[in-house]
């Protein structure tokens, strides 16, 4: 490959890396973590593009006094190698809380680096001779090894969360995954070809692209999905041939604490009841924010025990979190089952949850009475 269109290419690259670490900044995609997951890799991303442009200009030169230069470069590259994948992998955990795991699977970061330092005297990943002339060493193919398990890590991600994608978004994803892939093993076969880091350039920023059609499904307040994410969800169950359990959960006195105690408060309840009706059916549905103070969640071919359970532990969550909490969090709730052979509709399902709700609201309403005249 031409040496000046590679060096063209990957400042190319960089430019338009920066301008969407800037455009993220700005306008954070999806949710906080994402967006720092997305602006590391990112990162990480164009500093391997300048080392990449350092370690073409060393090739160039002869000058025996830049050796140290260029071994330093190419373990800091070589070192870097699999930090992007392994990022891109953190993107995918929807279990921000689970450090061990990712220890675990940062290990091979480690063994990686350790690896390249040495190869600065043993030459095992790579070796700068003492007239500054680059070669691949006996084992230059290990950074390439442990990035390509991440990325099949990666890959199982994306198919275990399939509820975060509908299908074409998953397929574009697919290919932005595997783009980096192609251009690694190309790089390989091919000495003289430079693809790795301009490919995984591109599919970075194809990847904000993404984020940024994605987050036009969540609820930008809460994180969850939002109305529209919901409503094409229940047109999902009326194409296919599959039951499912409908909760329908409202916050109540939302409006009595707004005038009390001012919008702010309102936004924190809003806020935490989100986060503790997801956590609550993580495993089992999915959680959707359909109103101002209203919440759906929709669970896939699931029993009545299991819906128990997670309103259960909905109700445990709220009462850990109002022990530490002035205003206290209340939510009433109601489902329906909806099975296409005996049921109308998935909307007449989702009436009958919403029935169920307000019955359970009034319940509550008269229990707080009650309590009041005693």
């Amino acid at each position: 490959m031409n040496i000046t269109a590679s060096i063209s290419t990957d400042i190319l690259a960089i430019i338009a890396l920066c301008l969407a670490i800037c455009l993220a900044k700005r306008n954070p995609i999806i949710n906080n973590y994402k967006n720092k997951m997305y602006i590391s890799v990112s990162v990480v991303t164009i500093i391997l593009l300048v080392l990449e442009i350092i370690t073409i200009l060393l090739v160039l030169s002869t000058n025996n006094k830049l050796v140290v230069f260029h071994r330093i470069a190419n373990i800091m590259g070589f070192s870097l190698s699999p930090v992007v994948p392994f990022i891109f992998l953190m993107l995918y955990d929807n279990n921000q809380k689970r450090i061990f795991n990712k220890c675990f699977l940062a290990i091979p970061l480690y063994l990686n680096a350790v690896i390249c330092i040495l190869s600065y005297s043993t030459g095992w990943i790579f070796f700068v001779d003492a007239q500054n002339q680059y070669l691949r060493g006996s084992i230059f193919i290990l950074p390439m090894i442990i990035s390509a398990f991440y990325f099949v890590m990666i890959m199982i991600a994306v198919k275990r969360n399939t509820d975060e994608y509908q299908i074409d978004n998953r397929n574009f994803l697919v290919l932005i995954i595997i783009m980096p892939m192609l251009g690694a093993t190309l790089q390989i076969i091919f000495e003289d070809l430079l693809l790795i880091w301009g490919s995984m350039g591109i599919s970075l920023l194809l990847y904000y692209i993404l984020l940024r059609e994605l987050q036009f499904k969540y609820d930008i307040q809460t994180g969850i999905k939002n109305r529209s994410a919901f409503e094409k969800e229940m047109e999902q169950y009326i194409k296919d041939d599959k039951n499912a359990a409908i909760v329908v959960l409202d916050i109540n006195n939302l409006k009595k604490n707004n005038d009390s105690y001012g919008h702010k408060a309102g936004d924190e309840i809003i806020f935490y009841t989100a986060k503790s009706i997801q956590e609550s059916f993580a495993t089992i549905g999915k959680a959707f924010r359909i109103g101002g103070d209203e919440f759906c969640v929709i669970c896939e071919e699931i029993k009545k025990e299991s819906v128990d359970r997670g309103l259960e532990k909905l109700d445990n969550l709220l009462t850990k979190l109002n022990e530490k909490r002035t205003i206290k969090i209340e939510i009433a709730y109601g489902y329906a089952f909806y099975t296409k052979e005996e049921t109308e509709s998935v909307y007449s399902t989702f009436t009958q949850a919403d029935k169920a709700m307000y019955e359970h609201k009034a319940r509550l309403k008269s229990l707080c009475g009650r309590r009041i005249n005693d």
